[in-house]
Order: C-alpha cells, then sequence, then structure tokens
C-alpha cells in the first residue's frame, strides 16, 4: 500500500514539473532569448544547442574523458540544471561511480 502511494505521489510530482517546464517554455520561447555568443575561438570543449533559458542558446561543454569524474544528472535535472560538461562521444556519466564510462555496444 504504501508503495503504491509512493509511486503516485512520484508521478503527480513529475507530471506537475513537466507541466510547469512546458508552461514556462512554450513554443516560440526561444525568439525572445538572448544568448550569449559562443564560437571556436571562446571555447575550448564543443559547441552544442542546450543550454540557457529552456535550451534555447548554443554553450561550450566542457569534454570529459574516459575515467575523469562527471556530475550525474536525470531527465528532470538536466531540465532545471543544464550540465555544463559533458562525457565524450561513446561514454556516458555513470550514476554510481560519477566517473566517465564506455557505453556497452559502442566503439
Amino acid at each position: 500500500m504504501m508503495i503504491t502511494y509512493f509511486k503516485t505521489v512520484v508521478a503527480v510530482l513529475t507530471v506537475g514539473i513537466l507541466v510547469t517546464h512546458g508552461l514556462i517554455c512554450q513554443f516560440p520561447h526561444c525568439e525572445t532569448v538572448q544568448c550569449e555568443s559562443v564560437d571556436a575561438d571562446n571555447c575550448t570543449g564543443t559547441i552544442r544547442m542546450g543550454g540557457g533559458y529552456c535550451g534555447c542558446c548554443m554553450v561550450c561543454f566542457t569534454q570529459i574523458g574516459y575515467l575523469e569524474p562527471c556530475v550525474y544528472k536525470d531527465a528532470l535535472d538536466e531540465l532545471l540544471y543544464p550540465p555544463t560538461a559533458i562525457c565524450n562521444p561513446g561514454l556516458y556519466c555513470d550514476r554510481k561511480s560519477s566517473t566517465c564510462q564506455s557505453i556497452p555496444g559502442v566503439g
């Protein structure tokens, strides 16, 4: 009974947060966002979309190598607090070790 209650609470909170994010970041929300200029001259990592208000801006992500420390973020955390560093291609941030690990079957 307690597990069912817990699952219901988690589901309601998740839906509430996603609806709130959807209301705040409605299309065409990016048309009014002013982003900082990012280019190869001022970025030592990887430039890609996904930063700033509602993920509207191109940002410079620091690249993290194999077995280097990283900060695991679930999908909700990434919406609320976009990352500033990402594991190199073919790697993922392992929740248990907080390090970049090889994706099984890739590479």
